[in-house]
């Protein structure tokens, strides 16, 4: 067969998830439903239960906007429990090699300012703030300081407390191992505070950690935050700081988050991952996972032999 050329307006579609009857049925029937055409298709199993599909797409002549197929898409794929990733053929050619994390909720099963909560007896107060601010109800900035300042004249001593009971999520070190391994480079961008990042950067082998500061004086916190990560915006900016770093452009870098506080760099990079994503994520992010498993982000940003092989024959 001749090879094809992947165009920058075609696009890549990846699924990814556990084998079983039904996955390419589910995808090629909502392509066919509203008249994009598949040019090519390949499919694998990997690591001996995960089923990876991946679909060069015409959507050209849709009857919906592209938008709109791709949201159809997700959902689709969700209901079968697959994480699916659309890229443009323009993002996909260019390759990975920058990943980006966000902190909590995405390689730590806590949220350490709900934590810090608990033990300043403020609980519920910074859980509402944190629900708004996470569903896009709340400006991330105004909700960080309303928050912080509920935790004024905690011990400092209760930070060792929290830091030593993080959970990182099982399948996270071995994962950064194997993106580094083959040539990632990898970072934590966080709107959390560097008493959690710097630690978890370290045990996970981050290459980067930004993250924001809680103000002490006389052993206590002052409810106050400073430091770069503020909010969304400096989130990208973090990124494009170790992009122009190391030279290499947006289109090869990826971004993963489950809030509205990651949606600026999720929406700005060659590929967003909403990873276990509030409603407002799944349905702006170009891939979405929603299993607890992040092996499965292997496949979707191109590190299985499948993808290069589809790569080198389109």
């Amino acid at each position: 067969m001749p090879s094809i050329t992947l165009a920058e307006s075609k696009l890549v579609l990846t699924a990814v998830g556990k084998d079983r009857p039904g996955i390419v049925a589910t995808v090629s029937g909502v392509l066919a439903r509203f008249h994009a055409n598949i040019i090519k298709t390949r499919a694998s199993t990997i690591f001996s239960n995960l089923f990876v599909m991946i679909m060069i797409v015409d959507a050209k002549h849709a009857t919906i906007k592209e938008a709109d197929l791709i949201n159809i898409l997700k959902r689709s794929c969700d209901g079968i429990g697959l994480a699916l990733a659309v890229e443009s053929g323009k993002s996909y050619k260019c390759g990975k090699q920058i990943i980006v994390f966000d902190l909590d909720g995405t390689l730590i099963e806590q949220e350490i300012i709900e934590e810090l909560a608990k033990a300043a007896g403020a609980y519920e107060e910074v859980r509402q703030i944190t629900a708004l601010a996470m569903n896009g109800k709340m400006e991330f900035h105004e909700a960080l300081k309303a928050r912080v300042r509920l935790l004024k004249g905690l011990p400092v001593s209760r930070l060792e407390e929290i830091r030593c009971s993080i959970s990182i999520l099982p399948s996270v070190v071995d994962l950064v191992h194997q993106l580094k391994e083959i040539g990632f480079i990898v970072g934590i961008v966080t709107g959390g505070f560097d008493f959690v990042a710097d630690y978890v950067g370290k045990m996970v082998g981050a290459d980067y950690v930004f993250s924001n500061k809680l103000v002490t004086f006389g052993g206590t916190l002052t409810g106050e935050v400073t430091g770069e990560m503020i909010g969304p915006e400096a989130k990208l900016k973090a990124i494009k700081k170790i992009a122009e770093e190391r030279g290499i452009g947006l289109n090869s870098c990826v971004a993963v988050g489950d809030g509205a506080n990651d949606l600026f760099m999720i929406e700005n990079v060659g590929l967003g991952v909403g990873f276990r994503p509030k409603l407002i994520v799944k349905e702006k992010a170009s891939a979405v996972i929603n299993t607890d498993d992040l092996k499965v982000l292997l496949a979707l940003i191109g590190c299985i032999d499948l993808k290069k092989d589809v790569v080198n024959r389109i």
